[in-house]
């Protein structure tokens, strides 16, 4: 099963649009994407899901893909976005994962919907944005989030140049994008596989502009998300690449040690790809 341009017309009218991995009957896990990609962010290799009786749901944010722009987006209202799909499917109990800056909305899932979730797993998540946060990113990341925080304007600018770029020359547009990633992950990225998921996640996220993934940065992640980390009574496991260029390990750890029912694996000599290493386990462990 991979019908990759499914939608689903929520209450208010919007198109949510997602796709469905491994089989129909398996153990539902609902999957957040990363900031500037799309529902088509998944591991080239699907084995592992049909193997061990997985479903894997992924779901494009609002102005993400097939998604509708919501001009009043939250972490919460996706979620609520989330679990209307899923009562469509009529999936009841399923597990959340979040890769990066969709580590927020997986937890967001935990929070509004803890009688549903079985467990959630975060993977080299976005953390709270707070002074104390702030201080671990690398220059590059701390300047777009600075960005987003004073000045959303210029990075809005920005990030319609980025859209611009990606619709003329797309893989010139994503060699920039992957720049200043690390050595682990530059040898992930030797996959011309990995790099053809990448590559067309990346794309989609770009379908219709800029507008949802500048909302989502500057209107989202940098402000408080709605609800604690220690209010989620969900167990979670939290991964992270230790030598992650893009969302340093240090994240991780602060949202660890102020969640309940935590799970803490550190890999060494990862960064921010070790889905594509660690797939098979990170996935199993959120099924029943």
């Amino acid at each position: 099963m991979n019908k990759s341009d499914q939608y689903f017309i929520l209450k208010d009218k919007r198109k949510l649009g997602f796709t469905q991995y491994g089989k129909l009957n398996g153990f539902p896990i609902v999957y957040c994407h990363g900031s500037q990609s799309s529902r088509l962010e998944m591991h080239y290799d699907l084995s592992f899901t049909f193997k061990n009786n997985l479903r894997v749901i992924t779901i494009d944010r609002p102005g993400h893909g097939l998604s509708d722009f919501n001009s009043n987006g939250t972490i919460l209202s996706f979620a609520s976005d989330t679990k209307q799909l899923l009562d469509y499917l009529k999936v009841d109990k399923f597990s959340a994962a979040g890769m990066s800056a969709g580590s927020p909305f997986a937890l967001g899932i935990a929070y509004l919907f803890p009688k549903n979730v079985y467990k959630t797993t975060i993977i080299n998540g976005f953390a709270p944005y707070t002074k104390e946060s702030k201080q671990h990113l690398s220059k590059e990341v701390k300047l777009m989030l600075s960005f987003a925080k004073s000045f959303p304007f210029l990075l809005k600018h920005l990030l319609k140049l980025q859209a611009k770029q990606v619709a003329k020359n797309p893989q010139k547009s994503l060699q920039h994008f992957l720049k200043i990633m690390s050595e682990p992950d530059q040898k992930i990225l030797k996959n011309t596989a990995v790099i053809e998921v990448i590559e067309g996640m990346y794309k989609e996220a770009f379908r219709n502009g800029s507008k949802g993934i500048a909302y989502e940065i500057a209107n989202i992640l940098v402000k408080d998300w709605g609800f604690k980390l220690n209010e989620i009574p969900v167990p979670i496991a939290f991964w992270c690449g230790i030598k992650d260029n893009n969302v340093p390990y240090e994240w991780t750890e602060l949202m660890a040690y102020r969640t309940n029912k935590v799970t803490l694996n550190k890999c060494l000599n990862e960064g921010h790809l070790l889905l594509f290493n660690h797939a098979e386990e990170i996935f199993i462990d959120l099924s029943v």
